[in-house]
């Protein structure tokens, strides 16, 4: 886990005068604003056992993170449909009202494993980040927090764009729809 102070060679020079704290802070909420745009901090959740008769359950997520989105969910090794406001799920589903909340639509036979794959964020308690995602993006969390600091409009424009670029690359190939060609052996 990298520390928020770790993002600050790369923030401090925009803002020499600026107090560390604030700094800080900046970096957080950049990474917080990078994250749920990109959806770049994914991980796979310890499974849950279903219990007889019981719909709903704990997200147990890392610690000092929130959910950004369910991105899959399996059961017993089988792929678990997932309800959210924008997709339809008919049958049996999972969804989350609040983030920190799993919910079937029906209560599932005992014992069977349910793991999800979640995109996550750094929580309001956080005090750092992933090596691999900071080792991967710390040029542009740093830029989303000069931008924020400086409340230049252009900067932060150009973070947004840079977010919607990572979530492209990071997620194209991966959309919920059915393949409209298939590949043939001549």
């Amino acid at each position: 886990m990298k520390t928020w102070s770790a993002f600050l060679k790369d923030v401090r020079p925009s803002a020499p005068v600026t107090p560390e704290p604030v700094l800080e802070h900046a970096v957080l909420r950049a990474a917080q604003s990078f994250c749920e745009q990109t959806r770049a901090w994914v991980v796979d959740l310890d499974p849950t056992l279903t219990i007889d008769g019981i719909t709903e359950y704990d997200i147990e997520l890392p610690r000092d993170t929130e959910l950004v989105r369910i991105e899959s969910a399996t059961l017993n090794g089988e792929p678990y449909a997932i309800w959210t406001p924008r997709s339809r799920a008919y049958g049996h589903f999972v969804s989350t009202p609040d983030g920190r909340l799993l919910r079937f639509s029906r209560a599932e036979a005992p014992d069977l494993s349910l793991v999800l794959t979640c995109s996550i964020k750094p929580g309001e308690g956080a005090t750092g980040i992933d090596d691999n995602l900071f080792a991967r993006y710390v040029s542009d969390i740093a830029s989303g927090a000069i931008a924020s600091l400086s409340a230049d409009l252009v900067r932060q424009q150009a973070f947004e764009d840079r977010c919607a670029d990572i979530r492209y690359r990071l997620w194209k190939g991966n959309a919920a729809i059915q393949q409209r060609t298939r590949l043939c052996n001549f």
